[in-house]
């Protein structure tokens, strides 16, 4: 992904990996409409560097993000991106070792308590993004609800004759580490709070579980959309048995239809610098979230509709 055309200096710690986003054919122009205004200029004040937290395949959307806000301020504090897990950005967080942390999931209890006990958190969504249900492409299994996958990953079916599949045998279902934000998402998604069956295996990461899919017919993961690739093929899913089957595309997620969608969030504790201020309401601004769209994620802040050109309306 690019950074948009913008201009300006960011430092980012890490590696930004880059995966194959499988999209819909049709061209689809999301445009953001809203009554609000750009935001505020960053205040007359020392610059303090700020450090963000954030999940490795988000990298290039905040990139993104704080090449536009520097542009616009070049004299704001410089924005340093620091790629982490989910868990691990909290404690940070927790701890002030950064200043803002990228959350795809909502607040646990433990969590809310640390940070309560610190300066209090503050969560401001900014994006949505669609997390993929991926089998091999050689199973014969196209789709499956809410309730199925929740079964699967509960230990309820264990076997693919129970999702339409005679010959496929047991079947393996995968998860990431508990410190993704992943881990939590299915464990409060699909699980309702309640714990994994004793079948599911939890590997390192995303990536990790894609690599494992794609060699193993027998297998069923979640991953988030940005790490599905042409060696594994997305399921098409719906709210429960007996609704209809919601592929995840560009139109669905930006619509926000399909069934299986998680926030994405800016954290910071109580009192944060003003650029860390200045920083979210960007973000969260007409502007922002068109950078978020133009990255391929459902804005949060703004409505949102798909436009079609005449030929895609045939």
């Amino acid at each position: 992904m690019g950074s948009g055309g913008y201009s300006g200096t960011v430092r980012v710690t890490g590696r930004a990996q880059r995966h194959r986003l499988i999209w819909a054919t049709a061209t689809l122009v999301a445009s953001c409409v809203a009554s609000c205004s750009s935001p505020s200029p960053p205040r007359e004040t020392l610059p303090v560097s700020i450090v963000l937290a954030g999940a490795e395949h988000l990298v290039p959307l905040l990139r993104g993000e704080v090449l536009a806000f520097r542009d616009r301020y070049p004299k704001a504090a410089e924005i340093r991106i620091v790629p982490s897990g989910s868990a691990e950005g909290m404690e940070q967080l927790v701890n002030g070792e950064v200043t803002m942390s990228i959350m795809t999931r909502e607040l646990t209890d433990p969590e809310v308590q640390a940070a309560v006990a610190r300066e209090g958190l503050r969560a401001f969504p900014i994006a949505w993004d669609g997390v993929a249900a991926i089998v091999n492409p050689s199973s014969p299994v196209r789709q499956i609800s809410r309730t199925e996958l929740g079964a699967v990953y509960r230990g309820a079916i264990g076997d693919w004759s129970e999702l339409g599949w005679k010959q496929g045998g047991a079947v393996i279902p995968l998860t990431s580490g508990p410190r993704l934000g992943l881990y939590e998402f299915i464990e409060q998604a699909l699980l309702g709070g309640e714990p994994y069956g004793a079948g599911v295996y939890a590997l390192k990461s995303e990536q990790e579980i894609v690599d494992v899919v794609a060699t193993r017919p027998n297998a069923i993961a979640c991953v988030s959309r940005e790490f599905v690739d042409t060696r594994v093929r997305a399921l098409a899913v719906s709210s429960a048995i007996g609704l209809p089957y919601i592929a995840l595309d560009r139109e669905t997620l930006i619509l926000r239809t399909y069934p299986l969608l998680r926030s994405i969030s800016l954290c910071t504790r109580g009192n944060p610098p003003d650029t860390a201020t200045d920083f979210i309401n960007f973000v969260t601004s007409m502007d922002g979230q068109q950078i978020v769209a133009r990255y391929g994620y459902a804005p949060a802040t703004v409505s949102v509709r798909v436009v079609r050109t005449a030929e895609e309306a045939q």
